[in-house]
């Protein structure tokens, strides 16, 4: 959601006719999806943890860097790339 918000968003000053559809769409597609969430259980780990990684062999012509990291919260991955 966060995603598709700072994407509408850009165009809040001069929007037009497709972003508010746009825009709809994504109100629509929150009403359907309601009863989904991240659910934390009581009691669990409260830390905030980060798995961080990088592999430079990935790419072989260029060396380009990849990585990867992932967020958890009460042992729920609430971010990821």
């Amino acid at each position: 959601m966060m995603f598709v918000t700072s994407l509408i968003s850009k165009y809040m000053e001069n929007p037009t006719q497709l972003h508010l559809l746009e825009a709809k769409r994504v109100l629509r597609y929150l009403k359907g999806t309601i009863e989904f969430g991240i659910f934390y259980k009581m009691g669990g780990n409260k830390e905030l943890l980060a798995n961080i990684g990088s592999d430079y062999v990935g790419d072989l012509d260029d060396k380009k860097i990849t990585s990867i990291y992932e967020f958890l919260l009460c042992s729920v991955v609430v971010a990821w790339s």
